[in-house]
């Protein structure tokens, strides 16, 4: 059985209403006069221009603000200044705003989109939304998965981000697609095998809203992408449980989706915030033909507090290359208390405690989990790929990873030691990326390693210089010390080349002790036994 991966709901808070600013103060205007005109001049002119001088300016010199009186237009004035050969440049008083910000009532709960200081956490312990959004706010021609409870599609801050099937006719009662579910318009539902993927839980509606609430629509939250298109699988049901088959019948509906001959969907990745069960190879087989299509699986690390490196976490462990596992982080860039975690397993942090978002019915929630931080990473996959429409998957995926913001709590529990950006300053964020290495081992999860004589053990890192994969080597001591056992061209163990994950297999010849040196000085103890 898969469950959700989120802890308790909280109470809703109150409304509060935001208004748009106007891009000038009405009537308010900045005026300079050239350095050759008299001063008098200036006041002729403030006459003329039915105008009073409110202020004069030490720097630059000349420059005063000046107020149009009531009755005569801000345009009219400012042609009288501008017609004037005394006059250096006259312009509006232009409203200034923090960037990004959008006017929706909710996005002051919003710590992970842009944190203040508002709820008590750490300024700037956030995705940095806000400064993206100033150049982008999304595209509705990205499409984003959500393999969950269903979400609920009438809600009134999601609805104009829905996907809808270009090849259904709604309420025919027909298969009109053939692809095995009838009226299939937002998605299915594949515990009943039909076309309705409406949520009766709240837990898929809250990922959706994370991901791709439609943002300053002067109601509700923002999601990572103001605009997108989500598509709904609903496999877990009205308790959060589903089964391996449901999930599966999800994966396959992407699958056909994107290979239909009549307009083709094109997902850049799925959300999968469940987990629970044994490994599944039957699943993971599936996981693989999404990479074989480009899809990206976005997978939560789970909620036990446990190390993913000692304790196999399904799906999140799952060692494929469009696989990315998201742990969370709070409001002051610690880890989650209820986080796990992981080394050489989990690969980004993103915000995941007290996160606020919709639910069924129009409204709004308070949810913690890696369920809540992993669509974080999914719209943040959404807007790198809104933003560079030719980047492949594996592009956008090692641009989430290098592209993230270093913080202590990540260091040593995540892959990257980042928590996710989407923009910033230094060469850092996934969007603003340049010159972010990530240089960590994937395989072996544990520095010490007890195989018998014969057996093998496999090996791989992940070295990465912002989207592009960069030279790795590793070697075995005391034999072979200068044999490289790693590659990232495709070739043996190393199934996709170029892709930043290097791959290969160390079997020993004899037993004894061996040192496997992977770069950094991180090295791994194999003892080989007969």
């Amino acid at each position: 059985m898969f469950f959700l991966l989120n802890f308790a709901l909280v109470l809703l808070f109150g409304l509060s209403s935001a208004i748009a600013a106007p891009a000038a103060k009405p009537g308010s205007l900045l005026v300079k006069r050239k350095s050759t005109a008299m001063i008098s001049t200036l006041s002729t002119l403030h006459t003329k221009a039915h105008a009073t001088s409110l202020k004069h300016f030490t720097y630059p010199a000349g420059l005063e603000l000046v107020q149009v009186q009531a009755g005569f237009s801000t345009e009219e004035a400012l042609a009288v200044y501008k017609n004037d050969p005394s006059i250096e440049y006259a312009e509006p008083n232009y409203i200034l705003h923090a960037l990004g910000l959008p006017n929706d009532p909710y996005f002051k709960n919003q710590w992970g989109l842009h944190n203040a200081g508002q709820t008590g956490g750490t300024i700037d312990a956030d995705i940095n939304a806000p400064l993206a959004w100033d150049t982008l706010t999304g595209s509705n021609t990205v499409v984003l998965g959500i393999i969950d409870t269903g979400f609920d599609y009438t809600h009134p801050d999601l609805k104009n981000n829905i996907w809808s099937n270009s090849q259904e006719i709604p309420g025919n009662g027909i298969d009109d697609d053939k692809n095995g579910y009838i009226d299939d318009i937002h998605g299915i539902n594949s515990i009943t095998g039909t076309g309705d993927p409406m949520d009766d839980n709240h837990h898929g509606t809250h990922v959706a809203g994370i991901i791709g609430a439609e943002g300053n629509n002067g109601i509700g939250v923002s999601g990572v992408m103001q605009k997108t298109k989500i598509i709904a699988c609903k496999f877990l049901d009205q308790d959060g449980s589903g089964d391996t088959a449901s999930v599966i019948a999800c994966m396959n509906y992407f699958v056909a989706l994107a290979k239909r001959s009549k307009d083709p969907v094109s997902v850049v990745a799925t959300n999968n915030s469940w987990g629970g069960g044994e490994s599944s190879q039957a699943f993971e087989d599936t996981v693989k033909e999404h990479q074989k299509l480009g899809i990206l699986f976005m997978a939560a690390a789970s909620n036990e507090g446990a190390n993913n490196d000692v304790t196999d976490t399904f799906p999140a462990n799952i060692s494929l290359s469009n696989v990315i596992s998201v742990a969370a982080t709070d409001h002051k860039d610690a880890l989650a208390y209820f986080s796990n975690y992981g080394k050489h397993s989990v690969h980004v942090a993103a915000p995941g405690n007290q996160i606020y978002s919709t639910v069924p019915g129009e409204k709004y929630d308070y949810l913690s989990g890696t369920s809540m931080a992993t669509p974080f990473v999914t719209g943040l996959a959404g807007y790198i790929k809104a933003s560079n429409p030719d980047y492949d998957w594996v592009s956008i995926k090692n641009l989430i990873i290098a592209g993230g913001q270093p913080v202590a709590a990540t260091a040593q529990t995540t892959i990257s030691g980042r928590r996710i950006r989407i923009s910033d300053t230094n060469g850092r964020g996934s969007v603003s990326c340049n010159n972010q290495m990530v240089s960590q081992r994937l395989l072996p999860k544990t520095d010490t390693v007890t195989i018998k004589l014969g057996n093998s053990i496999p090996l791989s890192m992940l070295k990465i210089s912002c989207a592009k994969s960069t030279q790795a080597h590793v070697s075995s001591k005391p034999i072979d010390v200068n044999k490289g056992l790693l590659n990232d061209l495709g070739k043996g163990s190393d199934d996709l080349a170029y892709d930043g994950v290097f791959n290969g297999v160390f079997k020993p010849v004899m037993a004894g002790s061996y040192v496997l040196a992977f770069p950094g000085g991180d090295n791994v103890t194999v003892a080989v036994t007969k």
